[in-house]
């Protein structure tokens, strides 16, 4: 398997909801993220954890959202990396 670099870069809570909004989501009163289209909270696809824009990382090269700690982070580089 060869060499993956990953390089995400820190962006602040205005600017996460703009690609949020490009992507078809929002954020509630409460700071959840929410699809536009169904109206429901965003669940992580790893913990299923609603995710706040507090803790959100949109990850390079895709439109996955996840609550960012070192869980998800690593169930995301084992799932889709490997």
């Amino acid at each position: 398997m060869g060499d993956t670099e990953i390089k995400f870069e820190k962006i602040g809570i205005e600017e996460r909801k703009v690609l949020l909004d490009i992507l078809g989501y929002e954020v509630n009163e409460d700071g959840i993220i929410i699809d536009k289209n169904t109206g429901e909270e965003y669940r992580d696809p790893i913990t299923g954890d609603v995710v706040f824009i507090e803790n959100a990382s949109i990850l390079p090269g895709s439109t996955v959202i996840i609550n960012t700690s070192e869980l998800t982070l690593s169930e995301y580089i084992t799932k889709y990396l490997e």
